[in-house]
Parts: C-alpha cells; structure tokens; sequence
C-alpha cells in the first residue's frame, strides 16, 4: 500500500474485481486496491458503495470525506485487525499517570524540536530556532508548564508573521487544516492496526473526541504540514487549489528520518506506533521512537529506507 488518492471527478465509486473504479464522463478510471494507502474523496456529489467501503478497508485502506469547502469532515477507518485487541485495551485503561505523563513529554519535545528544525530549514532566526531547542528542554511532567503553548505561539508567528492568526478564515489555515486531517488519519488507522482505541489518549481527554489518541501522537508531525504550507505560502492566496489538496493527501508519502534511517512517512508512523506499544508494555517511555522532519532535497536518499 503506498497510493494515496484524491477523487475530485466522478459520480460513482466502486469495486470490481480488485479494482477501484470510478466512473466518469470520459470513462471508467481503475486503480488496484492492492496499490492503495488512503482515499480522499472530494467531490459531495459522488456516491460510494458500500462494497466499496468494505473491500477498501478490508485492505486497509482508510477514506476520508471532505465537504464542500473541501475540508476532510469524516474518516472511514478499518476496524481492528489486532489479534488481541482487548489486551492493548486494557493496558491502555491501566496506564498509570506517571507515565502518561512521561509518554507526553517525549512527544512534545519531539514536537518542538522538529518545530525548530523546520525554522531551520525555512532559514528563519537562528535564535528563535535556538529558543525553541531550549524551550523543548524545559518540558517535564506532562508539561505543566505549556511549553509547547509558548513554542507554538513563537513558531507560527516566525513561520507566518506576525499578524498571522490560527484558526483564521484563510487560505494558510485552510491548508494546515487539510494536511492535518490527512495526518490524524494515518496515526488513527495505524492505531487501530495495532489495536489501540483512540478515544482513549495520552493527554487529549475530550469526552467528544473518538480521536484523543491519534491526536496525541500527531503532535510531532504537524510541523510537516507547517512547513509544506511555508514552502507554498505565495501561491495560498483565497483557497486551496486542486493540485495543492493533491500534494497535502500525498504528505504520507514525504520522506523523515527515523531512528536513525530515512523513510516515507506512512512507513515511519507505522514503527512509531509500535514503539508505543513496546514502551507502554515495558513502561519504559525512553523506548517511544518519534519521527523528525527533514528536507529531502538537502539529503542523499542512499540510507532510505528500501521499499518505502
């Protein structure tokens, strides 16, 4: 699996054979299913069969659907294909505070460590990317004391200007929010891969919430998003394009570095995961490996990883 699609076109979606079909005006489209990582389907006019959905997530495929503005607004997900899912259940009920709070802290200074390597490598203040560095130092227990509040803040405001406002009605927000989506998906699939129930996180409780823990370990890999969005900053002017919702959906593919070797992001989340689950069944949070955020361009691709 290492396609992802974005059906933009299309009245009806559909299965045959092992085949993803689409049809439209000019002809049927085909895509094996064998091929595929995940579907967006943006396009609220088309319909999508039920065979479809369960042939899809049979192959562990994930879908997401955006709405008009073409914002993805629901995820189709496989259900779990663990072997023994109760287990990872139970432990993820039994999971003491200490270290949930120890699990948070790794991720959040791994979040704003790859915050200040993406300053880096938009070439912004040197000296904001060196606070950051010391900012992620400073986070213990559970970060009670909202570093990564405080990094956000001197991050967006470094990466975007100072006048840029989160949540904004805009078209940077809208590209954060879109390659977020595509991001929280891949960490939600990988999750239930392994067993885990989302609704049950880390450090995100929100009782509404049925992603809590695909939230919580996102959090180091949205300066991914950030910094596609920087690199793309001049053509994001009223709305996201269709090529530029193409590229986001397209953002597992991007390479990182993990524990030590390059590979695409959809292979890294997948080890990321499993290292939680070591480091939870060990209780030892010093064995949870965290993707960092490279740029390819400034790297050889001779140590990625083969296959990825």
């Amino acid at each position: 699996m290492f396609r992802t699609i974005a059906i933009h076109f299309g009245e009806r979606i559909g299965v045959r054979d092992n085949w993803l079909t689409v049809a439209r005006e000019e002809g049927e489209h085909r895509i094996p299913i064998e091929d595929l990582y995940s579907v967006v389907i943006d396009n609220p006019q088309a319909s999508l069969s039920v065979t479809a959905i369960h042939r899809l997530t049979d192959a562990g495929v994930h879908v997401l659907i955006c709405n008009e503005k073409h914002q993805p607004v629901s995820v189709i997900l496989p259900q779990n294909n663990h072997y023994r899912p109760l287990n990872v259940i139970r432990r993820q009920i039994e999971l003491s505070a200490d270290l949930k709070n120890a699990l948070w802290d790794r991720i959040i200074r791994a979040k704003i460590e790859n915050q200040a390597q993406v300053l880096r490598l938009c070439q912004r203040s040197t000296d904001r990317s060196a606070r950051l560095m010391e900012l992620a130092a400073e986070v213990t227990n559970g970060d009670k004391g909202n570093r990564e509040g405080i990094a956000a803040k001197m991050f967006f405001r470094e990466l975007y200007g100072f006048t840029f406002v989160r949540m904004h009605d805009d078209a940077i927000n809208a590209a954060l929010n879109y390659g977020y989506a595509i991001i929280r998906s891949a960490c939600a699939k990988t999750l239930c891969a392994y067993g885990y129930n989302c609704v049950l996180g880390l450090h995100h409780i929100n009782e509404s919430n049925p992603f809590n823990l695909a939230d919580d370990i996102m959090e180091p890999l949205r300066p991914l998003i950030d910094m596609w969005v920087d690199d793309n900053q001049e053509d994001l002017v009223d709305s996201l394009s269709r090529s530029h919702r193409n590229a986001l959906a397209a953002i597992v593919n991007e390479i990182v570095r993990m524990d030590g070797k390059k590979m695409r992001l959809r292979n890294a989340i997948d080890k990321y995961v499993n290292s939680l689950t070591t480091a939870i069944n060990k209780e030892d949070p010093s064995l949870l490996k965290i993707p960092q955020i490279i740029r390819t361009d400034l790297y050889r691709d001779e140590d990625e990883e083969e296959g990825g």
